[in-house]
C-alpha cells in the first residue's frame, strides 16, 4: 500500500500534497515532498547559474565598453587640445598681420 500511497502522492498536484501533510502527516508524503524539493533545488541552481554566466557576461560587456570610453575621451582630450593650439596660432597670425 505504501508505494501506492506514493504514486498516487507524485500525481498530486504541490497545494494538495500540502494540504495532505497538514491533516494526515505520513513517511510517503514526506518522500513526495522530498523528491519534489530536490527536484525544485536543482532546477533553481540551474537558474542561479545561468544567471551567474549572465551576469559575468555583462561584467566583461561594461569592462569592455569602459575601455572604449576611455579611449574615446583620450581621442577627445587630443582634438580639444588641437583645437586649442589652432586658436591660439590663429591669434598669432591675427596679431603679426
Amino acid at each position: 500500500m505504501e508505494l501506492l500511497d506514493r504514486n498516487y502522492y507524485r500525481m498530486c498536484e504541490g497545494r494538495r500534497l500540502i494540504e495532505e501533510a497538514d491533516r494526515n502527516p505520513n513517511p510517503e508524503l514526506a518522500i513526495v515532498l522530498a523528491e519534489r524539493l530536490r527536484a525544485a533545488r536543482a532546477k533553481n541552481d540551474e537558474e542561479i547559474e545561468a544567471l551567474r554566466d549572465r551576469a559575468a557576461d555583462f561584467e566583461r560587456d561594461a569592462n569592455r565598453l569602459d575601455d572604449e570610453l576611455c579611449e574615446l575621451q583620450h581621442k577627445i582630450d587630443v582634438l580639444e587640445l588641437m583645437i586649442s593650439q589652432r586658436d591660439e596660432t590663429i591669434e598669432e597670425l591675427k596679431k603679426g598681420n
